[in-house]
């Protein structure tokens, strides 16, 4: 494939590289994610808990679970860059269409992380100080943090099914989709395995010298353990069209390790059995690695028709690519130190080589490009128009000019076009009937001297002085009776004939007195 015609397909490491990076930061992630969230649920519930009980015990080891979620949402947030960025390149099709149709929600991510990170420290901080205000700040701070795994999920199980974007996009979520199933079991497993190895960091953690509070976290890890098994199981039942042996293979073996760990977890095993730190890490990854295989073969057929359509526009632009590129090499090598050059290089696409407004961009223009061959106007306006452009219209500003070059420039015009020649005066005498529809109309925009009102500065683009610049009668007649695209000038055909001739003449007038004077 071509670079520069495959932008989004162009790997910086090969395939199996990137999804290497992808499992391995996005494993890392997940795994600070679950022990943030499963430190922020405990530490709440045993918040609870405690201030239930009469007499209420000290908080003092709530306070360190608690305050253990700082550095753990730390690394949570910063590894969490690595996959996002990795996730754009390597689906970036699949990416960018859901998060536009998750736009209201993907954004809602940064202040509800926002709101839940300063809740729960405020929480920490408080529990022993003022209780029922760590209780507001903690129930509120860990409802936001649980809010962001719903966005999570919901996007990437969207993101796996391409055949349901458009019905998203016209209906929005729907409790009756087909997937709906599989997003709520989904994100609560996220939500068990936060507790399981929330209660697991915290077992070996800040409760090995502590047998009571051991026994209560073994108790968690235990319930937990087998909530996930029991979600996961119906998990399961949502994906067994898109099962596979290698997927089949990773779940049995997870399976088997969650059901070691519930047996090293029996209540007549030692407080902190070891052998979990080996198992609960095989659950972890089998689980993660079984997910992305999904996902790799969810998105597969997209990716596929992506670069095979990719690469057939790149076949097919091919036997061009030398000619743009030499072309462009010629622009490079171009020195713009005159006028002839700057125009050729930078007006004729839009006005074309004999100024008639037609060159070889301009059908891209919403307001046509002006007709220089029928234009004449005082050098200091033409001067403003280049050096700052044409609000809304295609004329852009061309302040990179010095006013040398610019001064160079519309010499060339004058040459080319005799664009500062002066405007003939009135051919004759202008009946009082189309001075009347002059004031009536015209000089609402254009001022009854043929300067520009308030009404007509405010237009995009604003209307011509037209005491500074003027148009042939053949170009004033025809703008008249047809109106002028993408401007604020109407047509008015139903003026009678010999109206709209001397509206072409009155319009042309204020130059040439203009120029006298």
């Amino acid at each position: 494939m071509q670079q520069w015609t495959d932008l989004f397909l162009n790997m910086p490491l090969p395939e199996s590289w990137m999804r290497a990076l992808l499992f391995i930061t996005f494993g890392l992630h997940l795994l600070f994610v679950l022990l943030m969230l499963g430190t922020a649920l405990l530490s709440l519930v045993f918040f609870l808990r405690d201030l239930l009980r009469q007499p209420s015990p000290s908080q003092h080891w709530n306070e360190h679970v608690a305050h253990s979620h700082m550095g753990l949402k730390s690394l949570a947030v910063v590894l969490g860059v690595a996959p996002l960025l990795i996730m754009q390149v390597s689906h970036s099709h699949a990416f960018f269409t859901v998060t536009v149709l998750f736009s209201y929600a993907w954004l809602a991510i940064i202040p509800l992380l926002i709101t839940a990170f300063l809740l729960f420290d405020a929480f920490a901080h408080k529990l022993s100080a003022n209780a029922w205000l760590a209780l507001v700040c903690g129930l509120v701070g860990v409802a936001a943090l649980l809010t962001v795994p719903v966005i999570f999920t919901g996007a990437l199980t969207l993101m796996e099914r391409p055949e349901s974007w458009a019905d998203f996009a016209s209906r929005g979520i729907r409790m009756d989709a087909d997937w709906m199933p599989h997003w709520a079991l989904r994100y609560l497993h996220i939500v068990g395995a936060a507790l399981a190895f929330g209660a697991a960091f915290h077992l070996f953690y800040s409760a090995k010298n502590d047998a009571p509070k051991a026994m209560l976290l073994r108790k968690w890890l235990i319930g937990a353990l087998a909530v996930q098994a029991v979600i996961g199981f119906a998990l399961l039942a949502t994906i067994l069209p898109q099962m596979s042996s290698p997927v089949l293979t990773l779940i049995s073996l997870g399976a088997l390790a969650v059901g070691s760990a519930l047996w090293i977890l029996r209540p007549d095993s030692a407080t902190a059995d070891y052998r979990l730190l080996a198992l609960l890490p095989l659950i972890f990854v089998t689980m993660l690695l079984a997910r992305q295989l999904l996902q790799n073969e969810a998105m597969a057929p997209a990716q596929a028709e992506a670069t095979t359509w990719r690469t057939q526009q790149a076949a097919e632009l091919a036997p061009f690519s030398q000619k743009a590129l030499d072309a462009f090499a010629v622009k490079l090598r171009t020195v713009y130190d005159n006028g002839d050059t700057i125009y050729d290089g930078a007006c004729e696409p839009c006005h074309g080589m004999d100024g008639r407004g037609v060159g070889s961009e301009s059908h891209r223009l919403r307001t046509p490009a002006t007709d220089l061959t029928a234009l004449r106007i005082d050098r200091d306006y033409a001067y403003e128009m280049i050096r700052d452009g044409t609000p809304g219209t295609g004329m852009p500003y061309f302040r990179m000019f010095d006013r040398e070059k610019i001064d160079s420039l519309l010499d060339a015009l004058d040459r080319r076009f005799s664009m500062f020649a002066a405007t003939p005066p009135p051919p004759r005498d202008i009946s009082p009937d189309s001075l009347e529809v002059w004031i009536a109309i015209c000089a609402k925009c254009h001022a009854a001297n043929g300067s520009v009102t308030a009404a007509g500065k405010a237009m995009q683009p604003p209307v011509p002085d037209f005491r500074r610049s003027s148009v042939s009668h053949e170009r004033a007649l025809k703008i008249i009776t047809e109106g002028y695209p993408g401007t604020g000038m109407p047509a008015y055909r139903n003026q009678p004939e010999k109206v709209r001739e001397d509206l072409a003449i009155i319009s042309n007038s204020f130059r040439a007195a203009h120029n006298r004077n």
